[in-house]
């Protein structure tokens, strides 16, 4: 995935599909990247009129069909639930618009390598939504591993607060739309290896996610969780030499000399505090001078993408790291029967 800056020299006409939360971050976060929002859609009209209403020249609709053909964008932000994405993206693709599709981009493997076949083909590009591996913190991240010798363990803890008052089958298919986040910085960290990992999988309850892997000596961790509290996202690459903390939620990250004494022992934990307490302080004027509220990364990933839509040039993730990670996430979803295949089921039919 290429990490650069930039914005689109000229407005990219842009539509939104859904008005909910992330169809409302979107619409900001297009128009801060140098985007113009000409159509929003969603099947409560209310919900379209209002978000339009944000924008001077933001039409509503209530059907994607009528939106292509009178709001003419270049690029569509998908943002229906899950099982629309698949849809939504060929009609807009069909339509010759470039697409950006909230994650899971799509429900299975194969739809994601048609969705990608059917873009090439009508010569438009189409990303998902992973907008954490484009963070400030996780772009730092990536200059300080060589501090950390050899990588031995890539960790990633998330527990979220966003099932509260769900049903149990409910919170299960959250897990699988949070799943491709932490697999997608697996595969920032490791390029073109996440097909290659031996993975188990722990389900010990409904809205509970363990998955441990090992590739080339590398030991692998992903836990999510709708349960367990205080809510954190953390991403930790442990070496040799060190270790670097990535905080998920606020997009900054920190690096944690290994060296070993006694005196290093004690002072460890007032060390780990003071990075942190001065990694968060600067992030957050940073953040607060950039206006970004929230979601960091979505910004930087949509500048990019409008880029390249102008210029013509690659699209931020390429076709084949979107093909390797929706096999990879087919690939865990498949593992023992038990309630993260149930919920899988329970999506596909909705």
């Amino acid at each position: 995935m290429r990490l650069v800056s930039g914005t689109p020299m000229n407005p990219i006409r842009a539509a939104i599909v859904g008005a909910g939360l992330m169809g409302r971050w979107h619409a900001h976060t297009a128009q801060r990247a140098g985007g113009h929002v000409v159509g929003i859609v969603d099947i409560d009209e209310s919900a379209a009129v209002r978000l339009s209403k944000r924008f001077r020249d933001a039409a509503p609709f209530t059907t994607i069909e009528q939106m292509l053909v009178q709001s003419k964008p270049a690029v569509v932000h998908i943002c229906s639930p899950m099982p629309t994405h698949y849809s939504m993206a060929w009609a807009a693709i069909d339509a010759g618009c470039h697409a950006l599709v909230e994650k899971p981009m799509t429900s299975t493997a194969v739809e994601a390598e048609r969705l990608l076949g059917f873009a090439a083909s009508r010569g438009v590009y189409l990303n998902p939504v992973h907008q954490f591996v484009f963070q400030d913190g996780v772009r730092r991240a990536e200059q300080l591993l060589p501090r950390i010798g050899r990588l031995v363990d890539i960790s990633a803890v998330i527990a979220s607060a966003g099932g509260v008052g769900l049903s149990t089958a409910a919170l299960d298919r959250l897990l699988i739309d949070v799943l491709p986040h932490p697999l997608s910085l697996v595969q920032f960290f490791l390029p073109g290896r996440i097909g290659q990992v031996s993975w188990t999988r722990v389900s010990p309850a409904f809205g509970e996610l363990r998955l441990l892997g090992e590739i080339d000596g590398v030991s692998l961790s992903i836990f999510i969780s709708f349960n367990a509290r205080p809510a954190v996202n953390v991403l930790e690459l442990k070496g040799t030499n060190g270790t670097i903390f990535i905080n998920l939620f606020h997009g900054y990250s920190f690096f944690q000399a290994g060296e070993v004494s006694r005196a290093r022992k004690l002072i460890n934990p007032f060390l780990r505090s003071f990075k942190e307490c001065t990694s968060a302080s600067g992030n957050l004027g940073r953040r607060f001078l950039k206006h970004e509220q929230a979601y960091p990364g979505l910004r930087r990933l949509v500048q990019l993408f409008y880029r390249a839509v102008e210029n013509r040039t690659p699209p931020p993730i390429e076709r084949g790291d979107i093909a390797e990670l929706a096999r990879a996430r087919d690939e865990l979803m498949s593992l023992g029967a038990t309630v993260l295949q149930r919920a899988s089921t329970e999506s596909a039919t909705l």
